[in-house]
């Protein structure tokens, strides 16, 4: 791992349609400038901010971790913020960024600068950087797989022989709509823009093909099958793992990027929750208990104690975000979200950070796409649409293609303008999240002198934060440290009762444990009760 603790000066100026990137001007951030603004935090607060490289991508690129608290952190409970889950979602590295950058600037604040003596963040901004890069690219399109390359779905040994054309040189790959009486597409009803799947039920009659952008090079019938060959890092994690399926990877955790933040986390025995900025969503709605998926033999629902958390956190959230136009949005195969709650054992909340505002529609279908467009059009929009245009097609040359639909990536990311007060909601989020943390304390002591030098010593073991001291869950995974307490008499001291140490399971918030000792002659006894997860306390007590 390689450590930086300067500040580099470095100004990169970039300029791509439709959204400018220069940095410290507006515009979302890309990879170079990423790694400026990272180092430039660790150079201006040394004392708080500690900048790694866990690793290097297949395409050259630094992965980042930003470790921000004052002093050690092993000892203190931290929450991980991960951002590029989704290499099409830009956005969830700008919040996370944004985030490090504004506690940092706070941290002279009384309320910041307790919270960051207290505990720790693990800020990872950009956990898929070579697929995010292609938003800053020539050639613009939603991307998800990593510079890795693999076989395509076809398995014919070659790579890359058929990728993405832009057939009407915009710089973009939207749709193509082919005409095709044997097709299942019609233009929306409400907006001719739109195009949805005919409805039977309704007697339409489909009239369009629909797919992406591009032609068939390789003559297998389909088309842009080896436009990436690559690996999602957000379909290569161990929890549910899609096997054998399109950019799953050659195995779980085959890939750089998931294997340096799955090694980190496993082995940062302090982190009771991860904040997730990626597509699935129990933030602005909790996850609902089943039974069924709870309590089978592989555990794929919430754990029922751990469903009140998970509830309260999203209150808080709507509380301070507004929560519009949010629902609930379960994971995905081989996702992150899942894998670190049910495989790391944390608590795992994800959000996208930004949801495209809802308008009503009297058809569902499309419902989205109407949203944004109507919403875009409210916001005077430009560049969200591509009109559909015809085009001459070397596959369809004697049918009518168009090219044309939703430009890339804009209902996934506002324009830049909306991202400050987005940053600032999910600072204040994350804030409130590290004050919930749990905490544990040794209270309520008491010692009664029992004759013959025997005395009797009971104390409780306290957790005085609003969070459990590990999820239901996690007092199944072995990644997860239980509350150890331990008590250590004096050499001339004799223990009659109790033990030494004693291992608790979880601690509900605002709620104690109480143990009890006897033991026979005069001294300083000491008792450390604690987890990495929850921080450490100990008191001597004089008999």
């Amino acid at each position: 791992m390689q450590k930086f603790s300067v500040c580099v000066a470095v100004v990169i100026i970039a300029s791509f349609f439709p959204f400018s990137c220069i940095y410290g001007q507006s515009g979302y951030t890309d990879h170079n400038d990423l790694s400026v603004r990272l180092q430039d935090l660790a150079g201006e607060y040394p004392e708080l901010a500690s900048l790694e490289t866990l690793d290097q991508t297949d395409g050259g690129k630094e992965i980042w971790l930003l470790s921000i608290g004052e002093g050690e952190l092993e000892n203190r409970p931290a929450i991980a913020v991960v951002g590029g889950i989704s290499a099409d979602h830009p956005i969830g590295t700008e919040l996370a960024l944004l985030f490090a950058e504004k506690i940092l600037k706070n941290s002279e604040r009384e309320d910041v600068n307790e919270l960051l003596s207290r505990s720790a963040f693990y800020v990872f901004p950009d956990m898929n950087p070579d697929a995010r890069a292609q938003f800053f690219d020539p050639l613009r399109y939603e991307r998800t797989g990593n510079d890795y390359p693999v076989e395509s779905v076809e398995r014919d040994s070659r790579l890359g022989e058929d990728p993405y054309t832009d057939l009407n040189g915009d710089g973009m790959i939207t749709l193509m709509r082919i005409e095709d009486p044997a097709g299942d597409w019609i233009p929306h009803p409400e907006d001719e823009r739109v195009m949805v799947r005919a409805s039977y039920e309704k007697r339409e009659t489909g009239n369009y093909k629909v797919l992406a952008e591009g032609v068939d090079k390789d003559l297998y019938d389909l088309f842009n099958m080896h436009r990436e060959g690559m690996v999602d890092f957000n379909r290569n994690f161990t929890f549910d793992y899609p096997a054998f399926t399109p950019r799953a990877g050659e195995h779980a955790v085959s890939e750089t990027e998931t294997r340096a933040i799955a090694d980190f986390l496993f082995g940062a025995k302090n982190v009771f929750a991860v904040v997730g900025f990626g597509p699935a969503d129990n933030l602005s709605e909790p996850l609902a208990y089943n039974e069924r998926a709870a309590s089978g033999r592989m555990v794929t629902g919430i754990l029922e104690g751990d469903v009140p958390v998970n509830r309260l956190v999203s209150n808080k959230y709507n509380e301070i975000t507004g929560g519009e136009n949010g629902g609930r949005i379960s994971g995905s195969e081989g996702d992150f979200f899942q894998w670190a709650y049910f495989h790391y054992g944390r608590f795992s909340f994800s959000t996208p950070g930004w949801h495209v505002p809802q308008i009503s529609s009297q058809d569902e279908r499309g419902g989205e796409q109407l949203s944004f467009l109507r919403w875009a059009e409210e916001e005077d929009l430009e560049n969200v649409f591509v009109p559909w245009q015809q085009v001459d097609h070397p596959d369809y040359p004697d049918r009518k293609v168009e090219v044309g639909g939703i430009a890339p990536f804009v209902m996934k990311n506002p324009p830049y303008r909306f991202v400050e007060k987005t940053a600032g909601d999910h600072y204040r989020f994350l804030l409130e999240l590290a004050k919930m943390r749990p905490v544990i304390d040794i209270t309520n002591v008491k010692t009664e002198s029992l004759g013959s030098d025997l005395h009797r010593i009971t104390a409780e073991i306290t957790n005085t934060g609003t969070f459990p001291t590990v999820t239901e869950l996690g007092e199944r995974v072995r990644w997860v440290q239980k509350t150890v307490v331990n008590f250590d008499p004096e050499n001339d001291q004799e223990l009659v009762s109790g033990k030494r140490i004693e291992v608790l399971d979880r601690i509900e918030g605002k709620s104690g444990y109480e143990c009890s000792w006897l033991v026979r002659g005069s001294g300083t006894v000491n008792i450390r009760a604690g987890a990495e997860s929850t921080g450490f306390k100990q008191i001597d007590i004089n008999l």
